[in-house]
């Protein structure tokens, strides 16, 4: 078993959120919202959560962060 970390980095943090919240089991909490209500929801939960994390993680506009794996490799005897 190996712990690997890497950089993951999306366009933007709103992206991120707009991705999280329409792409992933997430989704399921704005169904019931109209589209204009879905993204003023998503750009708020954007500028929110951008505004917790440390300025590095937002440099050139991006969202950059680490993200740790555990890989097991198996062979065959």
């Amino acid at each position: 078993m190996e712990t690997v970390t890497k950089q993951i980095t999306f366009p933007s943090m709103l992206d991120y959120v707009r991705f999280q919240l329409t792409a992933t089991p997430m989704a399921a909490l704005l169904k019931d919202k109209s589209a204009p209500d879905r993204e003023r929801l998503i750009m708020s939960i954007a500028d929110d959560a951008a505004s917790r994390l440390d300025p590095s993680m937002l440099a050139g506009s991006k969202l950059t962060f680490p993200r740790q794996s555990f890989v097991a490799t198996a062979s065959i005897s």
